[in-house]
């Protein structure tokens, strides 16, 4: 059971992540499609097959488009709504996916 529960916190914290990434705000987009496009978001990143690329790419600074090639929530991630600018920062979102 311990490996499922760290598998899971492992997903949800690289979403997390590229969330962040991508500049996603987690509550507007909570509210889009009633949370059925973040809740596949979820469901399409813990049976995700790239979570050690992923890691991978965020060790290597995350400093371009690279996820295109391996995130499968590329495109949703785009186009699910953004924070503004002045709601950027560098620090990671506050609290855990799971609290959301």
């Amino acid at each position: 059971m311990d490996t499922l529960c760290n598998a899971i916190d492992r997903r949800a914290g690289l979403m997390q992540k590229m969330m962040d990434r991508l500049n996603v705000d987690l509550e507007a987009s909570a509210l889009v499609a009633l949370g059925t496009k973040l809740g596949g978001a979820a469901r399409a990143c813990f049976f995700c097959r790239h979570a050690d690329e992923c890691q991978r790419w965020f060790e290597a600074g995350a400093g371009d488009d690279g996820y295109r090639r391996f995130c499968p929530n590329a495109d949703r991630f785009e186009a699910l709504p953004h924070r503004m600018p002045d709601q950027m920062t560098s620090a990671p979102m506050p609290g855990k996916w799971s609290d959301q």
